[in-house]
């Protein structure tokens, strides 16, 4: 009978996992910063007597802009497709949570492509909370693409938002 074990590299499979995690937080960074960017914009063009929320955790800053911008903000005319943009992307905030807070273990499938699976605990009205994700290689490289195409859409439409804004405040 052949042996027909797939040797592992745990350090290539490791440095894989690592690889993905830091893209997958890149991408995030540069979204949040894109949003942080676009409040203090719409800080410095607002009327005198509004008042645009400029707070601590990323988490409420895409609240507040999402606000700004959405039905009734002070915004909401000038910036219809980054409400919707900011609304889709905000669906990898528990992603994002799970990435960043989570503690990571990696495994391998028979065939030698790694496997990760996050476990996360969190506390929500006073209660533990666990959360688990299992990423297989191929879902996470789906999972990284989606990420790079909603926050692409993300910072084309806070770009084009901030641009006129700024020619507004300028006329």
């Amino acid at each position: 009978m052949a042996d027909d074990k797939i040797e592992i590299c745990w350090d290539t499979l490791y440095a894989e996992v690592n690889a993905w995690r830091g893209e997958c937080m890149h991408h995030i960074a540069v979204a949040e910063k894109a949003v942080t960017e676009t409040l203090l914009l719409l800080d410095s063009v607002k009327p005198e007597a509004m008042k645009i929320a400029l707070r601590h955790l990323i988490g409420q800053r895409f609240e507040d802009l999402s606000a700004a911008t959405g039905p009734g903000g002070p915004f909401a005319e000038a910036s219809k497709a980054a409400h919707k943009a900011i609304e889709g992307y905000r669906e990898h905030e528990s992603f994002r949570a799970l990435l960043c807070h989570g503690v990571a273990q990696v495994t391998a499938t028979r065939n030698g492509a790694w496997l990760l699976v996050i476990r996360s605990l969190s506390i929500r009205a006073k209660q533990a909370e666990e959360t688990k994700a299992v990423f297989e290689k191929t879902d996470a490289d789906k999972k990284l693409a989606q990420l790079k195409s909603d926050g692409k859409k993300l910072l084309t439409t806070l770009g084009q938002l901030r641009e006129k804004l700024k020619k507004n405040a300028s006329v």
